[in-house]
């Protein structure tokens, strides 16, 4: 054969290979993809729950307001239905409650009280839709309650007896013969660990090979080539030994070594293996896989022939802020080794909060944000303070609902992150044992929704069986006090429900039956049940410390002061996130609290109230007698640009707003609204208007004997402003160490960033507030100010 056709030949073998090869590559990505696609396909709620403090007198009461996103795409989510639930550190349920949620957020109290025993107590927040998943989705919060009888449980006293040495492989991949990075903790029982620690890396001779520095929280890390030796991890610590064996490494595999911390805005993998590995698989394709959820990168990995390694340099700000999982996979969909990484959202400096004037015993405040229209929730505590809360929106919207067990001493980590901060963080996230992510759970199947997306509560049950052609009737349901009246078809059984309503606990209702045509009512008995409010959760809270030998003889601390309450005087200070002239009627109406609040009276310049929603957000056209009602919001990708908002008179929905076109501001009482609210639902509509009258419904036609009149004893937890204990002493140690100067819940920024808001004046010189939110576009924020107060 001519030497031209040998080389025609060779030419068309060699891109037939590589074409092939490319073609097998796209394919296990394919592959790869759909496992991740699918298995978080189902929207995942994380939730976060911002407490006024950490430490608490048994008479006190926990105070919150609580974030809600949804984790495709970090921003808040329209969940309305979240249960809470407190329990002891034994695991027993103290109390719960259904608290309603809107726009992603939802505020409200949990009431402690005098017989609550001193210890560890955790608040678990879930919605019936996580029950869907095989993890756990619900989030956890941790607070210390002191009986002042008892005293202080001291949970940070060392208890050498249980103190115990692991060691994690990084990627959880330990392979002879290469460099590996081994991660160790030393904790006791209560998860303490001794300062200023040394481990030393031993032989079967007890010959000293290393010496290892651990970090104040007990965490540290080496490098070894592991070989057929036997080692030993060793710790002296009180006369005692505490020995960890090194484990045995595998003669195959690979080691997946990643630095995030060294180099600002880069992430270096190195991936490596041994000639035993290369003979035992052979030549199969390696992936890395980076993804958060279902958003995912992937990596063709070649390993260099001789050195059997490589190296790969990743822009940091091109993978996903917050917590990221790296997954080495081959071809055939086997993972080889894994680890998470953290990385850190870009931090601006968002906030500035200064003093405008003492008025009434009140110290007003200006804040400014420089995001728009976010909303805020704000603790102000003495500045020498020891109930400080620990946990930032940021672990815990980034970073906690990738743990199996929320992130200890998170602000420490990211509050002011440095070089050593990112190290000591990636460091605990080198000792996650296993991922909460399985991969080879993964592959099996996706979630399904065998569990409902709850939104509000549902009444239900049947007519008297006696009574014929039912569907020629219809069940009524009314609250003239919350202004609700329904109505419900009744099937060829008697069933009836009312669906989605947002009932508070203790609301008045009148139930009747009319039959059709004439709406005439039926003498009968309507008792319906009430379906929704208590969700059992699958995974309920169980304490992953186990309690120390000597739980029953722990040391209660007596000799540090507590704040001096009264406890027959509680003072009530109802705090408006604006300056208002008149008291608020509806405020506390559900999902009224996370609205802009207007009282229409002879200060507001519009003489209708189409042009006062227009100067507040919303774009109006007014044609002939038609009204039209937008928002600028998108609610979806492939959605118009604007969208319309849910609107209400008295809380009645309105399916057209044509009858706002002659409604004039004398009409109006009060309004609430918000142009970039989530909206629950499947319509994708953006924003909420709710206007409330002047006139009352006619007192003939509210006084109308009911014979089905009852009051709804298992609806959403109602929230009646904030209420501060009476501190009888604010210059005392015990304030400085644990009391609570104000907590403001509610706050949303203007347009212009700017919010107000008031504290109560205790001649105190100074203050410390804490500050988170979130905004419509899911950036999180937690900053601490130290504010002059004098």
């Amino acid at each position: 054969m001519p030497l031209k056709k040998h080389l025609s030949l060779f030419f068309l073998l060699t891109a037939l290979s590589t074409l092939c090869a490319q073609n097998n590559a796209t394919d296990d990505k394919a592959k790869i993809a759909s496992v991740l696609e699918n298995y978080f396909d189902l929207e995942r709620e994380a939730i976060h729950l911002h407490l006024d403090k950490s430490t608490f007198i048994n008479n006190e009461a926990v105070w919150y307001q609580g974030y809600i996103i949804n984790r495709k795409t970090n921003k808040p989510y329209f969940t309305t239905n979240v249960f809470m639930v407190l329990y002891d550190e034994n695991g027993n349920p103290v109390s719960e409650k259904l608290q309603y949620a809107s726009n992603g957020i939802f505020f409200g109290k949990i009431e402690l009280g005098p017989k609550l025993k001193s210890g560890l107590y955790y608040i678990q927040a879930y919605t019936n839709w996580m029950n869907n998943f095989s993890e756990n989705e619900s989030t956890v919060t941790k607070i210390h309650v002191i009986n002042p009888n008892e005293g202080l449980k001291n949970y940070a006293k060392i208890n050498a007896e249980t103190l115990t040495l692991k060691l994690t492989p990084e990627g959880n991949s330990y392979v002879l013969g290469i460099p590996n990075q081994m991660a160790i903790q030393l904790q006791d029982c209560r998860g303490n660990a001794p300062e200023n620690t040394e481990v030393q890396l031993q032989n079967d001779k007890n010959e000293i090979l290393r010496t290892i520095k651990l970090n104040p929280f007990g965490y540290g890390k080496f490098e070894i080539i592991p070989t057929q030796d036997n080692l030993k991890i060793s710790l002296n610590y009180k006369d005692k030994i505490i020995e960890k064996r090194v484990p045995t490494p595998e003669a195959v595999g690979y080691t997946l070594d990643i630095n995030n911390f060294t180099v600002e805005g880069k992430t270096i993998i190195k991936i490596r293996s041994n000639q035993t590995t290369v003979n035992s698989v052979g030549a199969h394709k390696l992936y890395l896989a980076v993804h958060q959820d279902q958003k995912y990168s992937l990596y063709d990995v070649t390993l260099n022939p001789s050195t059997h390694e490589t190296e790969m340099v990743l822009n940091s700000a091109e993978l996903f802020e917050g917590i990221n999982t790296v997954r080495l996979i081959d071809n055939n969909l086997k993972q080889w080794a894994e680890r998470l990484i953290y990385i850190s959202p870009k931090r601006e400096t968002s906030f500035s909060v200064t003093k405008n004037k003492n008025a009434g015993g009140k110290i007003k405040l200006i804040g400014y944000s420089a995001y728009q229209n976010s909303s805020l929730s704000i603790s102000v505590l003495p500045m020498e303070t020891k109930s400080l809360n620990n946990n930032s929106i940021i672990a815990g919207l980034t970073i906690n609902p990738y743990l199996t067990t929320a992130l200890e001493n998170a602000n420490y980590y990211l509050n002011n992150p440095g070089r050593l901060q990112r190290y000591e963080l990636d460091l605990v996230l080198l000792h996650q044992e296993k991922t909460k992510y399985d991969w080879e759970t993964m592959k099996i199947g996706s979630p399904k929704a065998h569990y409902t997306f709850d939104i509000g509560i549902t009444l239900k049950g049947k007519i008297d069986e006696s009574i014929s052609k039912k569907p020629h009737h219809k069940a009524k349901l009314v609250s003239f006090k919350d202004f609700i009246m329904m109505q419900s078809d009744i099937t060829e059984q008697g069933d009836y429900h009312f669906d989605h309503i947002l009932l508070a606990d203790s609301t008045y209702v009148s139930m009747s039956l009319q039959k059709l045509p004439e709406f005439e009512s039926i003498k009968t008995e309507i008792r319906p049940q009430v379906i929704g409010r208590k969700r059992s959760f699958n995974k309920p809270f169980k304490n992953t410390l186990s309690l120390c030998a000597d739980e029953e003889n722990i040391e209660y601390i007596t000799d540090f002061d507590l704040p001096k309450l009264s406890a027959e005087i509680i003072q009530l200070e109802e705090v408006k996130v604006e300056s208002k002239k008149k008291k608020l009627t509806y405020e506390n109406r559900l999902g009224n609290g996370s609205l802009r609040a207007f009282k229409i009276d002879e200060n507001v310049h519009f003489r209708d109230i189409l042009s006062f929603i227009e100067a507040n957000g919303f774009t109006v056209r007014r044609n002939r007698g038609d009204v039209t009602i937008t928002t600028k919001i998108r609610a979806a990708i492939n959605q118009a640009a604007t969208s319309i908002p849910d609107v209400y008179i008295d809380e009645r929905a309105l399916l057209s707003f044509d009858e706002l076109d002659m409604m004039t501001s004398d009409e109006v009482d009060e309004i609430y609204l918000d142009p970039n609210a989530i909206v629950a639902g499947m319509n994708n509509r953006f924003g909420i208007i709710k206007i409330y009258r002047k006139k009352g419904v006619p007192a003939n036609y509210k006084d109308r004997p009911d014979p089905n009149s009852f009051y709804i004893k298992d609806g959403f937890a109602r929230y009646f402003g904030f209420e501060n204990v009476d501190y009888t002493a604010m210059q005392s140690v015990g304030f400085e160490n644990f009391g609570l100067i104000h907590w403001i819940p509610k706050i949303k920024s203007e347009d212009n960033g700017q919010f107000y808001f008031e504290i109560d004046n205790y001649n105190l010189k100074t203050g410390k507030f804490i500050i988170e939110g979130m905004t419509a576009e899911g950036q999180f924020f937690h900053e601490e100010r130290v504010i002059d107060l004098q």
